[in-house]
């Protein structure tokens, strides 16, 4: 086992203490990615960050986060990248700390080109067209060329695949990237964009990757009209090439796709967490049901603030039928743990009567 300096044994040790406390695991694994970035294959860090990931509230906390956006019973591969995505921004430390270096829409010179690859990726991660990733790159590669900064054109295009839940294509950038450039922070992305690629397959609160079946199954009960997953693909697909030069033509040959795949292990294969038990998703009656504790919370906060206003009541209509089909999360059962050495949060003034899960 390799042996590290100091300091990466007393970073991990402030982590794992920082870690144990509530809302904190985010704060700890940032110190641990600090050490990957210095230390690639130390893996007391990886699997520390994971560990950090496994806590019950930070688990719970990030459930209800996500279903606030789309329901756990929502298998859709494209929405599958959506919580991916969101979780990274939700639980990354990076983005605050380095986004205010970068310009928001890319370097301006190629800034018209980064924006159509950007609208590509949109494609894939909205609307579940997995061809528009192979334009993306493409039109990527011509604003490196065309790019008077190259460097800051890759930094600036693997942090958008990053941000979007593409791990991989985010990894491959930001490596072209620092094999070529020596850019602290670039690697201090990579590593963290490294970790959430081999890990993605078991973040404790993300619900197993699905086909779409299981949301099928569900629009069965809620609109039987709606288009099924494979029909909302083709129609985004035929859409999307209308709005395209030319059609869209594979960059590699369909036999030969089809031979990687069946070479390729399947993500099924992949060990998955135990932490949360998915079975009820497989159970679900597909009726409408109690709300959701945090969409109750929201409700009542709405009504506390603008009682009788005829804004906040369609508000309150809205999350009564967008969540009627979401399912309560139960909170888990062991309190809180908060660091005595801190303040307790004291709500402001605005927000009297209120307290933290509220907020």
């Amino acid at each position: 086992m390799p042996t590290y300096p100091d300091y990466v044994y007393q970073a991990l040790a402030r982590a794992r203490d920082e870690g144990q406390w509530h809302a904190a695991q985010a704060d700890a694994a940032a110190l641990c990615f600090d050490m990957l970035t210095l230390f690639p294959d130390c893996v007391e860090a990886r699997d520390l960050v994971y560990e950090l990931f496994c806590d019950e509230w930070t688990i719970y906390d990030n459930r209800v986060a996500l279903q606030q956006n789309i329901d756990e019973w929502d298998d859709r591969p494209w929405q599958q990248r959506r919580r991916l995505a969101l979780s990274f921004r939700f639980m990354s430390r990076w983005d605050g700390k380095y986004e205010a270096t970068m310009e928001r829409g890319g370097p301006k010179d190629v800034r018209k080109i980064l924006e159509d690859g950007k609208m590509e990726l949109l494609g894939a991660y909205c609307l579940g067209d997995e061809e528009c990733t192979d334009y993306a790159w493409s039109i990527f590669a011509d604003a490196i060329q065309q790019a008077s900064d190259p460097q800051a054109t890759l930094h600036w295009i693997g942090w958008q695949y990053a941000d979007l839940g593409f791990f991989a294509d985010a990894a491959e950038a930001l490596g072209e990237l620092c094999s070529r450039y020596n850019d602290e922070k670039a690697r201090r992305l990579l590593a963290e964009v490294v970790w959430w690629r081999d890990n993605a397959h078991r973040i404790p609160w993300i619900p197993p990757a699905g086909d779409g079946s299981r949301y099928d199954r569900m629009m069965d009960f809620i609109d039987p009209s709606a288009p099924k997953t494979k029909d909302t693909v083709r129609r985004v697909r035929n859409e999307n090439q209308k709005e395209r030069i030319a059609p869209y033509r594979p960059s590699i040959d369909p036999q030969l796709a089809t031979l990687f795949d069946a070479a390729l292990p399947s993500g099924s294969d992949k060990p998955s967490t135990a932490i949360v038990d998915w079975g009820f998703l497989d159970k679900d009656n597909g009726q409408p049901g109690e709300l959701p504790d945090w969409a109750k919370k929201n409700i009542q906060r709405l009504e506390r603030w603008g009682e009788g206003d005829e804004l906040h009541q369609e508000m309150i209509a809205d999350i009564r039928n967008r969540h009627r089909w979401s399912r309560n999360i139960p909170p888990p059962s062991t309190p809180k743990r908060y660091d005595p050495n801190e303040p307790p949060f004291t709500p402001p003034e605005f927000f009297d009567g209120m307290d933290e899960d509220d907020l």
